[in-house]
């Protein structure tokens, strides 16, 4: 989905299609606004596949990027160049692995490996889970992570004519599915700017038909949670 298809579509509708009272810029902004809110309601619209190098012990993190908003799954081991695959990794509950045996995380009882058999996950510390066995510090696993795209301002360059549609041909890093709540979005964020008398409850329509297209936001982490494999 190209920003500039959202502009097109948006002009259009907003009787302005010469960009005159909503610069392109400032529909770029409401854009890339839109992108974000979809990709922290719906994790999933926004995923790709990682090599995490584990950390020596049970508890992991991911990696120190603020685009990175949550696991989404750990999906099997990797060899010590990343690129040959190895065990598959079974999600699992905390309370399963506390029923068996709640030393789990001691590496006298468990030593410490570098293959994963299973993981946590904690929706309330969605850029952390657990492995099991602990690992020894030299294990590496495919991970699917929810990752912000980059926003299509950044993809503009310092001398581009912002004035020009054609400027704005940069992906949105949604696909096309996800066009109609954008559009609502964008088109929300541009008649609130407008005088309530002339235009009445049409930033409220959009808006609700935007969180409309994308469903309440605890079915939505629930159904992508990796907790939903076990």
């Amino acid at each position: 989905m190209l920003a500039s298809a959202i502009m097109s579509s948006a002009a259009i509708l907003l009787l302005d299609e010469e960009h005159v009272r909503w610069p392109l810029a400032e529909i770029a902004g409401w854009i890339d606004e839109a992108v974000k809110n979809i990709v922290l309601v719906k994790p999933s619209a926004s995923s790709i596949t990682i090599t995490l190098e584990l950390d020596e012990g049970t508890k992991q993190k991911l990696p120190d990027d603020e685009s990175i908003v949550m696991l989404l799954d750990i999906i099997r081991n990797l060899g010590g160049s990343g690129i040959s695959a190895g065990r598959m990794i079974k999600p699992t509950s905390r309370n399963q692995l506390d029923a068996a045996d709640p030393y789990w995380h001691n590496p006298l009882r468990w030593p410490f490996k570098s293959e994963v058999r299973q993981f946590v996950f904690d929706e309330t510390t969605p850029r952390e889970f657990y492995v099991f066995p602990g690992n020894d510090g030299t294990g590496q696993v495919e991970a699917a992570v929810s990752k912000l795209p980059a926003t299509v301002i950044s993809q503009i360059a310092p001398d581009a004519d912002k004035r020009e549609l054609a400027t704005w041909d940069k992906p949105t890093g949604l696909s096309d599915e996800y066009t109609a709540p954008v559009l609502d979005y964008v088109l929300y964020r541009c008649f609130g700017k407008e005088d309530p008398a002339a235009a009445p409850g049409r930033a409220v329509t959009h808006y609700q038909a935007f969180a409309t297209a994308l469903g309440i936001q605890s079915q939505v982490e629930t159904a992508n949670t990796p907790n939903r494999k076990k």
